[in-house]
């Protein structure tokens, strides 16, 4: 029945396509509201990313760019943007409208602005695609396998690379044609640079897991349900805590978010952080530190020159379900130690409270390495380079 449902959204998304296209040449080249569109997003129903602060920049920095940003009304995120400036409603008519004027395509997600990301990546490998410049802004810095991301599987025209590392393996090693993918650093790292919100808080991220992984009841067999409940109600973390008047904040990542409900913690110095009601970058800037597996806001915390903690106890499990290792090592260029036990992990810990939560030399060093330019110009560099592109679309 789910398969039937989804060849009916595939049909029902090129025919929409097929027969609006007339009508959106007609608004491009007749109403001020389609002419020369840069049309932003993230998922549709979230803005909180570089999607966001990307379309925060041009209406601040270039009111001049005919913008609007694809997001729900019903979203956590809406009046935020729409003070801002114009949104448009996911999957709506006027958002195939204005997909199918706009000059510039951009988002943190593949197909960027899409009505449907899954769909039109599919559609674009048969050939159907918008006229518009495809601009991807990612959502976290790549580093593991990611063949879909290779090219021609991703067919874009600019392609934001976060770190000169990154940068390196994208342009040598995805097949893009030269000058697609670009240094300019991730958007929402403007705002990191700023700084300033400390908090005597822990932020414990895991990343997700694919659609392979147990859901609903067999959740609670598996080895991240079981080793992060242990780890919110260890008596030696509660114990800690409590001495050092710190918070911890689990936050799993939000393709996780629907087993929150599952976790538990006897103290109240453990936060149970839901999408709803907690902005990530804020955690992330809030944070002392950062505990996670493999998650890619370990770029964002050691951007901060943050402390992080990796707690890996299935990575041979993660590695054949999710993702196989790409150039990123942990071990020799993550910004903190790799853990695999919770005994490790709590004497990790320790160690980072004991200290202040300083980054140690090594890994400082590792820093520089990765982000040779840490500024709050990533916005700017990426206007500049989209611009340059030029807006005529194809």
């Amino acid at each position: 029945m789910h398969k039937i449902k989804r060849l009916l959204e595939y049909l029902k998304s090129g025919f929409l396509f097929l027969i609006l296209r007339p009508a959106a040449f007609v608004l491009r080249n007749t109403s001020g509201s389609y002419r020369h569109l840069w049309l932003v997003s993230e998922r549709g129903f979230d803005a909180r990313d570089n999607g966001y602060w990307f379309f925060r920049y041009l209406r601040e920095k270039q009111p001049e760019i005919n913008t609007c940003f694809v997001i729900d009304k019903t979203s956590p995120d809406y009046n935020k943007v729409a003070q801002l400036g114009r949104t448009v409603a996911q999957k709506s008519l006027r958002h195939y409208l204005m997909y199918l004027a706009a000059d510039y395509l951009i988002s943190t997600h593949v197909q960027p602005a899409a009505p449907d990301m899954i769909i039109f990546y599919h559609l674009r490998q048969m050939g159907i695609h918008p006229r518009g410049r495809q601009a991807f802004l990612q959502h976290g810095i790549i580093m593991s396998q990611m063949k879909r991301m290779q090219y021609p599987n991703l067919k874009v025209d600019f392609f934001a690379s976060g770190g000169k590392m990154e940068y390196d393996y994208l342009s040598s090693e995805m097949g893009f044609p030269k000058g697609i993918v670009q240094y300019t650093g991730l958007c929402r790292y403007d705002n990191l640079a700023k700084g300033g919100m400390d908090a005597n808080e822990i932020l414990v991220m895991p990343t997700w897991r694919s659609s392979k992984y147990p859901q609903g009841e067999q959740f609670y067999g598996t080895a991240f349900y079981q080793h992060y409940q242990s780890l919110l109600n260890h008596p030696a973390l509660l114990k800690l805590l409590e001495e050092n008047d710190l918070k911890l904040v689990f936050y799993p990542h939000i393709e996780l978010q629907k087993e929150l409900e599952k976790f538990g913690s006897p103290s109240e110095r453990v936060i149970l952080a839901g999408w709803h009601d907690y902005d990530v970058q804020t955690l992330l800037m809030r944070c002392k530190m950062l505990i996670t597996d493999y998650s890619s806001v370990n770029f964002d915390v050691a951007y901060q020159e943050k402390p992080v903690i990796y707690y890996q106890f299935d990575l041979e499990e993660f590695r054949k379900l999710h993702y196989k290792e790409g150039y990123f090592s942990y071990e020799k260029h993550g910004f903190g130690p790799v853990v695999k036990t919770e005994e490790a992990l709590m004497d990790a810990l320790l160690a980072y409270v004991r200290n202040g939560f300083r980054m140690q030399q090594e890994y400082l060093d590792r820093l520089d390495a990765f982000f040779p330019v840490r500024d709050e110009k990533n916005c700017e560099r990426t206007y500049q380079r989209l611009q340059a592109l030029g807006g005529n679309g194809k």
